[in-house]
């Protein structure tokens, strides 16, 4: 006993090589005959777990032909079926033990397994077909075994997923999900897949939907009613093939039973003094009258919550073809009130079909707009999410024959333009490319074509407009009006006009003209910055500026107390106060995006790739949440302090996979804080405010 004992122990650290040579040691003695099976077992469990199928399949054989127990018997031949190595192995032998297995009645909630086995064979085989139907009776078999019911969905989703059948797929990996333990070996790479294909489905189910009805919409009422009226029709018969399947299945039950009765010894037996066919339930002809007078009543009603309600359909038994009541259907259609509501909602009825038909110029609008959104979100997700280049292109090039003038369409011809590029298809990516800078050269596409560093260039003078700006304010604050004018001439000349900074520095500018000339030249540069900046946020200080100097004069030499709210930077004081730096606290990284210009679904999955790869130990989680307007706010947590969140930080921002694209869209936000600042940064939304505190607080060398 002692070599076992040392194979349990080193079996337990899942150290194998020791097991193997106390175990193999072990069949040296006189083990008992059960015993000596289970070491046979268990050595071939180890090699199948090495990879090395032919010993291990020598194994379970020695163990089938010692006849141990049924738990043995039964998991051996499961195994040396999951250890079928094609030509070389012995197939016959397999499939005759395992379909031998089917027809035991010992073996009723084991089929899904045996199932399971007789797939493997059959992908070993390369028969697909054969291992995708075998599959689908594991699953559909499996009552009690959830693991297996899981792995059984799994193999499935798995096949029609390599096949690119992703609707099929994207429904069994979501079975799969519901019963796959979370210490599964790849968890969340397979639930990162199944959010992925149910994002890709819905999208799909959207557009099928919408052309179905726009086709409903472009035909004339009879041959609408042609159509629907056939759809109904394969309904009702549907139902009816399954009502009858259930009855027969029932009266089979009905008949075993009374032949059981009328077998030697063959009834029930007696419980508690009551004799055989006494009690309603044990008797056979009170059971089949029972039924037909149910059905005579009610129909056959499938076994189902609210079974009786009256608007459950009473079907009959008959053999003679089912058509739809159309005077029925006609008539709901014509009537209002609660006909014509409960009509809406039944499926059998024309109305459940014609409420959602595009039938006016709106709503067939309505219905390109969802057909529209939903064939650009395919595009990158078939590319981001699947890397299905072939499937993205499909969905682009669909987008733009289909509805060529939408605000998608410089894009969806820059996807393009990259996507034959990874394809080698030279020629049409310089067709998409020649197509942009032709049709939309003043787009900030056309530019990025002609200068890849176009974007890196644009963030570039942006922070040197800020840090202009920030010395704009703090010569204000010291009361160097002729610098701040100064600076505002140089801020215009030198970069972009349609910069945010612009209409601060103008009222910078503003404020100080009013201190070194006359007040209408005050007045008059607000009046230019509220006609020329509607929408800024310095229109409503502007305008309390002219409101004060109709009351009273900015006396010279004094500070504006509007100027402390003309900034983010003039707010440095109250950010300082507001924010607190602990270095020591749980850190997030936030990623604010606009989900107009930017499909957060998939940037999410990207950030979850990156962290896979790089960040697979800290068990980070990835949440998005509406910030503001379209403004979308994606956090990464948690980070134990500063400097793992400032690591992360410094790394993702490397990251040319995530930020390539991010910077092509438009523009975004990034930071690290702590849990203490964060709901204060959540309240007031105001992320330049608090990217002032964040730069001058975090150590960043980018």
């Amino acid at each position: 006993m002692l070599t076992l004992v040392y194979a349990n122990f080193y079996l337990l650290q899942k150290n194998y090589a020791p097991t193997m040579e106390y175990l193999n040691h072990s069949l040296d003695f006189h083990l008992k005959r059960a015993l000596k099976s289970r070491v046979l077992f268990i050595i071939g469990q180890i090699h199948q777990k090495n990879g090395e199928l032919d010993p291990a399949t020598k194994n379970y054989e020695a163990v089938i032909k010692r006849n141990p127990g049924f738990d043995m018997e039964f998991n051996s031949k499961i195994n040396l079926a999951q250890c079928y190595m094609g030509k070389t192995g012995d197939r016959e032998f397999i499939i005759r033990k395992l379909n031998k297995m089917l027809k035991d009645e010992k073996n009723k909630d084991y089929k899904d397994q045996i199932y399971y086995a007789l797939s493997s064979v059959s992908l070993r085989d390369g028969d697909t077909a054969g291992a995708i139907d075998l599959l689908t009776k594991s699953v559909a078999t499996s009552k009690v075994n959830n693991y297996q019911k899981a792995i059984s969905s799994l193999d499935l989703a798995d096949i029609y997923f390599a096949a690119k059948k992703y609707k099929p797929a994207q429904a069994y990996y979501d079975s799969t999900m519901q019963f796959l333990p979370k210490d599964f070996s790849n968890y969340k790479e397979i639930k990162k897949k199944t959010e992925t294909l149910t994002e890709l489905v819905t999208n799909l189910t959207v557009v099928d939907r919408e052309d179905s009805l726009q086709k409903l919409a472009k035909m004339t009422e009879g041959q609408r009613n042609v159509v629907i009226d056939k759809i109904i029709t394969n309904l009702i018969a549907e139902e009816q093939k399954k009502a009858k399947e259930e009855q027969e299945r029932l009266e089979n039950q009905y008949l075993l039973m009374q032949n059981g009765q009328n077998q030697p010894g063959g009834g029930l037996p007696s419980t508690g003094g009551v004799g055989v066919g006494s009690w309603y339930f044990y008797n056979p002809s009170t059971l089949a009258n029972g039924f037909s007078t149910f059905a005579k009543k009610w129909g056959h009603r499938k076994l189902e919550d609210d079974w009786f309600l009256s608007n459950k359909t009473v079907e009959s038994f008959d053999n003679s073809e089912i058509k739809p009541d159309t005077t029925q259907i006609a008539d709901s259609t014509q009537k209002g009130g609660k006909g014509a509501t409960k009509a809406a909602t039944d499926p059998k009825k024309r109305d459940f079909y014609l409420k959602d038909i595009p039938s006016t110029p709106e709503a067939m609008k309505a219905s390109d707009d969802k057909l529209i959104q939903s064939l650009y979100s395919l595009g990158f997700i078939y590319i981001e999410g699947l890397e299905d280049y072939e499937r993205s292109i499909e969905s682009f090039s669909a987008l733009l024959n289909r509805f060529p003038n939408t605000k998608y369409t410089v894009a969806s011809d820059y996807e393009l333009y990259h996507l034959y590029k990874q394809l080698g298809n030279q020629p049409l990516s310089d067709s998409c490319k020649n197509l942009i800078l032709t049709n939309y050269p003043e787009t900030d596409f056309a530019k990025l074509l002609i200068n890849p560093n176009y974007y890196k260039e644009i963030q570039g003078k942006k922070k040197e407009a800020t840090v202009l700006y920030e010395d704009t304010y703090e010569a204000f604050m010291n009361q160097q009006y002729y610098m701040v004018i100064n600076n505002s001439d140089i801020a215009r000349a030198k970069y972009p006009s349609d910069s945010a900074l612009f209409p601060k520095f103008e009222y910078l500018k503003a404020l100080s003209l009013g201190k070194i000339e006359v007040e209408d030249s005050l007045v008059s540069a607000m009046q230019h910055i509220i006609t020329k900046y509607p929408k800024s946020d310095v229109r409503p200080m502007a305008q309390r500026v002219l409101d004060l100097l109709g009351k009273k004069q900015i006396q010279p030499g004094k500070t504006n107390p509007t100027a402390a709210d003309s900034t983010g930077a003039a707010q440095t004081p109250i950010i300082e106060n507001l924010y607190t730096y602990s270095p020591n606290s749980v850190h997030f990284f936030i990623l604010i995006v606009d989900n107009k210009l930017v499909d957060v679904n998939a940037l999410k999955i990207k950030i979850a790739d990156f962290n896979t790869k790089y960040f697979d130990l800290e068990n980070l989680m990835i949440n998005s949440i509406l910030l503001d307007g379209s403004k979308e706010m994606i956090t990464v947590n948690n980070f134990g302090n500063a400097d793992k969140a400032l690591g992360y930080y410094l790394s993702i921002n490397d990251s040319k996979y995530i930020f390539t694209k991010l910077e092509s869209s438009g523009g975004y936000d990034d930071f690290i804080i702590s849990s203490e600042n964060y709901p204060v940064f959540y309240k007031s939304r105001d992320a330049k405010a608090y990217r002032q505190f964040f730069e001058k607080t975090y150590p960043i060398k980018k």
